[in-house]
């Protein structure tokens, strides 16, 4: 056997040289031209160890080895190793966390020194290797000296619960840290955390008095999270940190975005009054106070440069903007390192991702659970996210007895090992403190980390509310008690802190720049947010987009289907992957000819790596493919090492250094965060082609809240385009009613396209389902060669994958083929002689094309495929139509029930384009409240009788034509007999005339 190196090697040097070899390329065992390609090792034994583009792990942390002496001390005062273990797992329920003192510590047995055995409270002990002491250098100390540490550690205004992680270096890192943090040496920014309370105070209080009626979900109550903000800020900057990407909750956004993040007061105000976040010639619609955003650049003392803040837009959703956040900040970050050139890059060294939740949403919300579980896996970690529990006791009306089954609203983040800082807000330096510990954790372990802040809410979930009628008890306490900006300030008074003056003055200086705002908020007009570079080099928002050529260079081609089948001599390929999908596809390509879908994705792929564009694919088993028909990534049998080929493309023509990267996501099994995530790549980097691959179709249902508030309309509602392809098997084959639709109708149903046509509307996604590889080639190259983003949805191949008749040809994607919105029957050959026009999209096609050949009457028939369905093409299609103008009989046939698929969106806009007292008939299942039967025999039959109806009836219309010709003969002059006639009906010659506008109309792409 020859080697299969050789055997590469001559694949590619044939096709680049006009040599043909092709007779005998298809039939022998090639793999690879590897010897082309970089050195390959075999690193690993698990996909998460993988070296391939984009599987980004955390540092790998060497726990701290005790000494011999530490080791034997723990040996011999084994009882204070224990009582020293029970103050870190058991200290945070005797902790005092409650602002309002309703939740009192707990009595627990096992912090008490006598369990242990240890009586003697002026005993002297060492501590090396058993615990830390903050005040103390000396590592000998009193029992009661030691207790009264543990218990300043871990039983005051701030808790920690760390216990329940796995990894011991964790565990020993985090006890450390908190037991020789040093409060006294910690020079606190006091006045810096009064200004910051005090202003959020009167701001609160500026709008309740100016705008009682407005509901701000405002932070009175809740002051200190600004502190926590403030401080995590300050921490980032002395870590490198230049970028923060915050997602904001619905509680004291006002506040957050006036106070600290510098929103513009007067545009604020203007918002607040009913007015636009936007300019006034602006073509958005804006959103809910809410759901307010505005990056922002601040400047911290010491720290290096000035600090970005990316401030999410995100809909109302509770905690829908948490995955959101996630994909953002990752993409962000490692944009920044290749900026930077930043070969030691870790990812997390330049953005810090900080997220707001609700008590109640963050234990309730099921996308919280699948975003904590991501949150670690390599290609989804951002470096940590410091998440943040708004805990104001109370979801809307209802205790937090009735809202969660835990004891704490963080509870649900222990089962992804994430540490939790419990914190009570009333204390604004414990509340730095917190922030301080979490940001220190995160830069050492690249790791999420919770901080639970204890607070309350001053009125009610929103402003009109009356909160007494449900919590009358917990509101008697509130209204008995000082706000925590007085509490403090009285606080910092006492201690020679802060002078009564200067408190007046930060306060009086505050509402003064509120009342100023407020007066020139009804003239003033907003400076809309500017777009990071990469965007600005796009079209802004509602220019008229243009398209680029798609096609490429088919030698080239040639080279990048190679490739996508290579691999190195020591990857071991499974020999079934070697036989149906190596061999095939290296045949194929050298036949240039019966190219299947995955060969057409890989080279639609391979040729935008080619000219430097990064493409993400993800979804749940994407690298092999549902349906075992991709291999985008190739698996050692031996090793399980992964290696992605087309990572490893170099050719004459191609240096790898110029490449881009395909990064292959096999995702944790959820669509929600996963959908959320891809849609904060595509917002973050529109040079990326992001992409989310269903398993089926209907699986996106789970995530329809991602689609509805954020993926159709973000571009209408904030100006934020994004780029993300969807792409959702669909087709009725047998899988049953929850895997047989990817609910073509509720995509359309969020299309802008016009109804009537004759408005111009930019449209905000596109709903396409092709039926060849070619044309799907061309929809994914479009994608990222368009001047502009839109959202791509594709009803994707099911059966069609393996579909023989379903293949394209090489030259079907060579320079000047594009996609092509309205296909025409190829197999017509005299347009004049069509009575009938069926439409269709999608995999119906192949089967009634398939009944057309073998009806002796086919050829009066034309099926026409619709390839994209919004926005709605009707120039392409109209120009099609016109043809056959002999056509008596339109008809729409799909394969799903009427009341579902394409039917009820097509039918009004392909009925303006038909001739005068034309109807559009429908062909199909009737109307049904699931997506298909379950039942093979009945789905079968179904699919027969529809397919069957959509030929009925061809006898009579043919027979019209035949009479209509012989009038037509029969009515000519004698002289004209014996020219060729044009079949064409005298009762239909003119009804076109009223449909011409189409002709020149736009198809608004």
């Amino acid at each position: 056997m020859l080697n299969v190196r050789t055997l590469g090697r001559r694949a590619v040097a044939q096709r680049t040289s006009g040599l043909s070899g092709r007779q005998s390329i298809g039939q022998r065992r090639v793999r690879a031209a590897a010897t082309q390609f970089s050195p390959f090792f075999l690193l690993a034994h698990n996909y998460h160890d993988s070296s391939e583009f984009g599987c980004f792990s955390a540092p790998h942390v060497k726990p701290e080895t005790l000494s011999e002496t530490e080791q034997s001390n723990r040996r011999e005062n084994a009882n204070l190793v224990q009582l020293a273990d029970a103050y870190r797992r058991y200290g945070h329920l005797a902790s005092k966390l409650d602002p309002l003192g309703a939740h009192k510590a707990e009595k627990i047995d096992e912090l008490s020194a006598e369990v242990y055995g240890l009586t003697d409270s002026h005993k002297m002990y060492s501590t090396a290797g058993i615990v830390a002491l903050s005040q103390n250098s000396s590592q000998t100390a009193s029992l009661s000296a030691i207790i009264s540490s543990l218990q300043n550690t871990y039983c005051q205004s701030i808790a920690y619960e760390f216990d329940h992680i796995r990894s011991p270096v964790v565990k020993q890192w985090f006890s450390h840290y908190v037991e020789t943090f040093n409060t006294q040496g910690a020079n606190w920014r006091k006045d810096r955390f009064y200004e910051l309370l005090a202003k959020t105070e009167v701001f609160e209080q500026f709008l309740q008095k100016k705008l009682p009626s407005v509901k701000r979900y405002g932070l009175e109550g809740s002051e200190s999270i600004l502190v926590l903000l403030d401080q995590l800020i300050t921490e980032a900057t002395q870590h490198g940190i230049v970028d923060i990407v915050a997602g904001l909750s619905h509680r004291g956004r006002m506040s957050i975005l006036a106070n600290l993040f510098e929103y513009p007061l007067d545009e604020l105000m203007r918002k607040l009054r009913g007015g636009s976040e936007f300019s006034d010639n602006s073509p958005h619609t804006g959103d809910m106070l809410v759901d307010l955003a505005k990056p922002a650049t601040l400047h911290y003392p010491n720290a290096q440069s000035p600090v970005s803040i990316d401030v999410l837009w995100n809909a109302c959703h509770l905690e829908s903007g948490m995955p959101v956040g996630m994909g953002k900040s990752r993409t962000k970050d490692i944009n920044i390192a290749r900026a930077k050139n930043n070969h030691q890059h870790v990812i997390g060294d330049h953005v810090l991702p900080i997220s707001i939740h609700g008590d109640s949403s963050f234990a309730g919300q099921g996308i919280v659970a699948e975003s904590l579980s991501m949150s670690g896996l390599t290609h989804f970690t951002n470096g940590g996210t410091v998440h943040i529990v708004l805990n104001n006791q109370v979801g809307y009306t209802t205790p937090a007895s009735h809202t969660r089954t835990t004891r704490y609203a963080s509870d649900i983040a222990k089962f992804a090992d994430i540490p939790v800082i419990h914190v009570n807000g009333e204390h604004p330096e414990e509340v730095a403190r917190a922030a301080r510990t979490a940001v220190a954790y995160r830069q050492k372990f690249r790791k999420d980390v919770v901080i639970d802040v204890w607070t309350f809410r001053k009125r009610g979930h929103n402003e009109l509310d009356e909160p007494a009628f449900t919590q009358p008890a917990m509101y008697r306490r509130i209204n008995s008690r000082l706000s925590i900006p007085a509490t403090y300030e009285k606080q910092l008074i006492a201690a020679g802190e802060l002078t009564k003056e200067r408190a007046d003055t930060v306060r009086k200086q505050w509402l003064e720049s509120l009342n100023t705002a407020f007066a020139q908020s009804s003239t003033c007009n907003p400076v809309d947010p500017q777009k990071s570079l990469a965007w600005r080099q796009l079209n802004k928002n509602g220019d008229y987009p243009t398209e680029s050529a798609t096609g490429v260079d088919t030698s080239l081609l040639y080279e990048i289907g190679v490739s996508s089948v290579s691999s190195p001599e020591q990857l071991k390929v499974h020999p079934r992957i070697e036989r149906f999908h190596i061999r095939p596809r290296l045949k194929k390509l050298q036949e240039g000819a019966g190219l299947d879908w995955a060969t057409a994705e890989a080279l639609a792929f391979g040729s935008l790596l080619a000219e430097g564009y990064n493409v993400r694919l993800s979804g749940q088993d994407v690298g092999r493919g549902t349906f075992s028909q991709r291999h985008a990534m190739m698996v050692c049998q031996e090793t399980e090492q992964v290696y992605v080929p087309l990572n490893h493309m170099k050719t004459k023509r191609l240096h790898e250094q110029q490449l881009g990267k395909l990064e292959v996501v096999n995702s944790n099994l959820c669509e929600e965060a996963a959908v959320g995530f891809e849609y904060g790549v595509s917002i973050e980097d529109p040079t990326t082609l992001a992409i989310w691959e269903a398993q089926f179709g209907d699986f996106y249902n789970n995530s329809q809240t991602i689609f509805d508030g954020y993926i159709a309309s973000g571009e209408t509602k904030w100006g934020q385009q994004n780029g993300l392809v969807l792409l959702l098997p669909h087709g009725f084959d047998g899988g049953g009613p929850d895997h047989s639709s990817c609910r073509i109708e509720r995509h359309l149903q969020l299309s802008n396209d016009p109804i009537d046509g004759h408005t111009s509307a930019m449209p905000n996604l596109y709903v396409t389902y092709p039926t060849t590889p070619a044309q799907f080639f061309h929809l994914l190259r479009r994608q990222v060669k368009r001047n502009f983003r839109k959202p791509l949805i594709v009803a994707a191949p099911k059966t069609m994958l393996r579909l023989a008749s379903a293949t394209s040809n090489l030259s079907e994607m060579r320079p000047g083929t594009c996609f092509k919105p309205v296909l025409d029957d190829p197999t017509v050959r005299d347009p004049h002689s069509v009575k009938r026009v069926m439409l269709v999209s999608g995999k119906l096609y192949y089967d009634l094309a398939k009944l057309k050949v073998e009806n002796p009457l086919g050829e009066h028939v034309s099926i026409v495929r619709v390839e994209e369905l919004a926005p709605f093409p009707r120039r392409e299609l109209f120009h099609v139509l016109s043809r056959y103008i002999n056509a008596t009989d339109f008809v729409w046939v799909q394969e799903e029930p009427r009341n579902a698929g394409s039917y009820t969106f097509a039918a009004s806009r392909i009925k303006s384009l038909l001739p005068k007292h034309a109807e559009l008939r429908y062909v199909g299942r009737s109307e049904c409240a699931a997506t298909c039967s379950g039942i093979e025999s009945q789905q079968n039959a179904e699919h027969m009788q529809l397919t069957a109806e959509a030929f009925d009836g061809l006898r009579g219309l043919v027979a019209d034509l035949v009479i209509d010709s012989i009038a037509l003969q029969h009515s000519q002059p004698k002289q004209q007999m014996d020219k060729p006639a044009s079949v064409i009906s005298a009762s239909v010659s003119h009804r076109w005339a009223n449909r011409a506008m189409y002709a020149a109309q736009s198809s608004d792409h």
